[in-house]
């Protein structure tokens, strides 16, 4: 009862605020996602529902993985795959896995502003914008006489300027210009596949699939064998593989505002209730490790008899036990594939491991030893504990 002085406050204003947002228009959010699933201007969300008419009777899927997962879970084989975002920038890996699905037979359509290092060194190309073109239009047309149109199609109300600045020409062919002549749509062969490139992403989405000059989109696939389509969706910057419960919450603008109304009601309630009500924290003198105690004495009794061998061992049974344990791997003979092993799964250097397999090999045969081999054992053995972070576990 004593809180509801604040706990009625906060929850009135926390619900005048919901209900404000929910009555309040939503602006038009043009930020481009190029995701199946949204509808905003620059999604593509229409593009995808389009793909059924544009390819009949032929499967349409989605996939949120990279190009190594889709092809590691099945053989990929007569397929288009069509990829459209910001930025395409798959590692090396990734490229290698695409130059495979090309060579197969499979093409590829990837439309986006830029290209990664990968792609780019292969093929020879480079992307830029133009100031000449404008940033919130283009007029575009292609260069094949059975598609292109007297009069150019022309794109409003979005970054449109892109275009390739160079490519290899004897190996890269030319499908499309802007109106001041500079390349934005190019295909190269590749083994048995086709790769089509289109600098300007923005063109495929529902903002112009909704207006007259669609016929672009449509032509532009149009490049595409009727069969198969997979559609990308790992290579957006929304990237819904990797999404979380807040990142949604935080992507919906009514959710937005009520999990921070929530959270700074919170955080007052913290502020003000907890040093209110909070009482005085005693302070407790932590127990002494008598443990440690014990060892550093029996280690001291050790070390002054100068009996080097008998603590050398000890440290070497304590090592051997660690690497049965942490690593379930057998120690009753110290071989190179042990050694080989060991490197593996700790992800130590082979020649680490073997000088400490050295040392005990050392120690193992000899009935003492000196006060320098102890210590470098030990040195050893300690450097290998904390590079697996035996000690911080």
């Amino acid at each position: 009862m004593k809180n509801l002085k604040f706990i009625i406050p906060v929850t009135i204003v926390f619900l005048v605020l919901v209900v404000v947002k929910m009555f309040t228009p939503e602006p038009t959010d043009w930020s481009p996602s190029f995701s199946k699933n949204d509808k905003i201007p620059f999604g593509s969300y229409i593009l995808y529902n389009q793909l059924s008419d544009l390819f009949p009777n032929k499967k349409i899927e989605s996939t949120n993985l990279p190009f190594y997962n889709i092809t590691s879970e099945r053989k990929i084989e007569n397929k288009n795959i069509i990829v459209i975002c910001s930025s395409f920038n798959p590692d090396e890996l990734d490229t290698k896995i695409l130059k495979g699905l090309l060579e197969k037979g499979n093409d590829v359509f990837i439309a986006a502003n830029s290209f990664g290092k990968f792609i780019t060194d292969s093929l020879r190309i480079s992307t830029n914008y133009s100031f000449f073109a404008g940033f919130d239009s283009v007029n575009v047309n292609f260069s094949n006489p059975a598609l292109k149109r007297d009069v150019d199609y022309k794109f409003t109300r979005g970054n449109y300027d892109h275009y390739f600045s160079s490519f290899d020409t004897s190996n890269v062919f030319v499908l499309g210009t802007s109106d001041i002549g500079y390349a934005n749509f190019l295909n190269a062969k590749v083994g048995q596949g086709n790769l089509y490139l289109h600098a300007v992403p923005n063109i495929f989405t529902n903002h112009n699939l909704l207006k007259a000059e669609r016929e672009y989109i449509f032509k532009s696939l149009s490049y595409l064998k009727v069969r198969d389509i997979i559609w990308d969706e790992y290579y957006k910057e929304v990237n819904k593989y990797q999404s979380t419960p807040i990142r949604y919450i935080l992507s919906q603008p009514a959710l937005k505002w009520a999990y921070f109304t929530l959270v700074i009601s919170l955080i007052f309630f913290v502020i003000f209730k907890g040093r209110r009500n909070q009482r005085i924290i005693p302070i407790i003198k932590p127990l002494s490790n008598t443990t440690m105690e014990f060892v550093r004495t029996v280690g001291n009794l050790y070390f002054k008899q100068s009996n080097h061998k008998n603590i050398a061992d000890k440290k070497i049974t304590y090592y051997l036990d660690f690497i049965r344990t942490k690593y379930s791997l057998k120690t009753l003979h110290l071989t190179d594939n042990l050694l080989k092993q060991i490197s593996e799964k700790s992800g130590i250097e082979v020649t680490e491991i073997r000088r400490i397999f050295n040392l005990i090999n050392l120690v193992s045969i000899s009935t003492s030893i000196k006060k320098e081999t102890l210590l470098e054992l030990n040195n050893q053995i300690e450097n290998f504990y904390i590079k697996t972070g035996a000690y911080g576990k």
